[in-house]
């Protein structure tokens, strides 16, 4: 009976100690987004009088920037329509009368003989290049057929105008907010060091040498080709092999963990389509999804960083397996700087890099301020 009490109490105690972290986290983080969005609607401009059709991916994978770009854009223009992949765009952009066009674009989903036959009618196109520099050898025959080109891959935009594309402009993917911000999350989310994304070699390389050190904590790791890990079978219970996390469940795990660790994708793997090796410099749109979730990024250094963040202060960097257990360990360790940090991260998520403030910045270059 003294046993049965006395973890009772434990429990209990651990309990309320969970509840008032949770509660003092999320207070914090509300606090922090109603005071972004009060400034944002303060100089909130009216729609622009303006029709435009938004060509969607049609790829399933990609249904949560579709949606992000949608919904954005409805508070942007007058009148937004909307076209899947299948339905022949040029049809559709002539009898609405509409002043744009905008597709997304890894690959071709829109046709590029839809594109020229939409330009013909003197309606402006625009693509968003969504996995820049990684497909250039496809995207770079894409890009001409567009009136405008945005990247979201800075090194991209020479190599574009070097492709005969007159108008081209560095432009990061944004989060879309209706789905990543900061929320309570289930015991089941919660864990101490978070990675999802597809085990490209460069990842396995650096997870294979941090291993023994995660192995000792717990963490939550899932998506593809993690088995080709050397030392797998030390994490191999806390991997989610082979597994597509959607997007909500993502951010419940965000929002969970203590440290969410973000390393982009190398210039060099071998499922790229990029003979040009045009080097990558610009972060990835993960780094904003954390960002908005409120908690730790420790991320890989990347020259474009500091247009986005800056770090040491909204974000922690690493260079080396060595030097990212050592951070990892200081973090946890030290959970008021962290959560500092990741406040911090979250004010300027919401404030700069949303959907929202990318989609305005495009029209109004595509349509004049």
């Amino acid at each position: 009976m003294k046993r049965i009490n006395t973890l009772w109490t434990q429990g209990r105690t651990d309990g309320y100690h969970l509840g008032w972290a949770d509660g003092q986290r999320l207070g914090r983080c509300q606090s922090i987004v109603a005071r972004v969005e009060s400034r944002a609607a303060s100089s909130q401009a009216t729609p622009r009088e303006l029709r435009v059709l938004y060509v969607k991916t049609g790829l399933w994978a990609y249904a949560p920037l579709d949606n992000g770009v949608i919904e954005s854009l409805r508070g942007i223009v007058r009148e937004l329509h909307i076209a899947e992949a299948t339905e022949d765009a040029t049809a559709l952009a002539g009898h609405l009368g509409v002043d744009l066009v905008l597709a997304l674009n890894s690959v071709e989903c829109l046709p590029v003989a839809q594109v020229d036959a939409i330009r013909a009618k003197g309606i402006k196109t625009a693509v968003w290049f969504t996995d820049d520099p990684y497909y250039t050898d496809v995207t770079g025959d894409i890009a001409p057929h567009y009136d405008y080109v945005f990247t979201l891959e800075e090194s991209c935009v020479p190599f574009y105008r070097e492709r005969g594309c007159a108008h081209v402009y560095y432009m990061p993917f944004g989060v879309n907010t209706a789905l990543y911000h900061p929320k309570r999350v289930e015991l089941s989310n919660k864990t101490d060091i978070c990675f999802i994304g597809s085990a490209f070699w460069n990842r396995v390389a650096l997870f294979d040498r941090i291993a023994p050190y995660l192995s000792g904590r717990k963490i939550m790791i899932a998506g593809y080709w993690w088995d080709r890990m050397s030392q797998y079978s030390l994490l191999a219970n806390q991997i989610r092999l082979g597994y597509w996390i959607s997007p909500e469940e993502t951010a419940s795990y965000y929002n969970g963990a203590k440290v969410v660790i973000n390393l982009h994708r190398a210039i060099d793997d071998e499922s790229n389509r990029n003979s040009g090796r045009i080097p990558a410099r610009s972060v990835n749109p993960r780094s904003f999804e954390i960002g908005a979730c409120g908690t730790l990024q420790l991320t890989d250094v990347r020259e474009g960083l500091d247009q986005v963040y800056t770090a040491g202060r909204e974000i922690a960097v690493y260079s080396s397996a060595e030097e990212l257990i050592d951070r990892i360990d200081y973090y946890l360790h030290h959970e008021e700087e962290r959560a500092e940090m990741a406040y911090h991260a979250l004010e300027r998520t919401m404030g700069e890099h949303t959907y929202a403030n990318r989609l305005r910045h495009m029209i109004n270059i595509i349509f004049g301020d």
